[in-house]
């Protein structure tokens, strides 16, 4: 049994985003090197073609885990609410698999470098212990 953080019925508390672009469905965990999700990929999702998600969605998924995890770290800071977050680059964007509807999408992104209130980071998501794409990101909290 995992026990999240943050359960899919709170996710909204922590990301800006509102359906149907909401990418994450729990936060698993969250300290100051990183940030574990998970993500269920239904039928409806907007991005779903030929029932494959698209790799824009993978790359979302990753950008809304360091959201929660970096909202969720600021409510622990008594911050009164979460600090926006904004996506400065995406590199070194690799892409091993695809991934099917009903599939669960596990995420963890790993804080590689902080410099005032602008992160490294390098995100992957896997399912079933496969990975499926790798990146990373430069985020920028405002």
């Amino acid at each position: 049994m995992i026990i999240m953080l943050v359960e899919k019925t709170n996710i909204k508390t922590y990301i800006p985003q509102r359906e149907p672009f909401i990418m994450i469905d729990s936060l698993i965990d969250a300290n100051e090197t990183g940030f574990s999700s998970s993500f269920f990929i239904n039928n409806d999702n907007i991005f779903i073609e030929n029932n494959i998600l698209s790799e824009a969605a993978i790359i979302e998924n990753i950008a809304q885990t360091c959201a929660a995890g970096f909202g969720y770290l600021s409510s622990l800071e008594a911050e009164s609410e979460p600090r926006l977050g904004f996506i400065g680059a995406i590199t070194k964007l690799e892409v091993f698999n695809e991934i099917k509807t009903n599939a669960m999408i596990e995420t963890h992104v790993s804080i590689i470098n902080t410099f005032e209130n602008i992160h490294l980071i390098e995100g992957i998501a896997r399912s079933s212990n496969i990975d499926i794409l790798k990146c990373q990101m430069k985020i920028v909290l405002s």
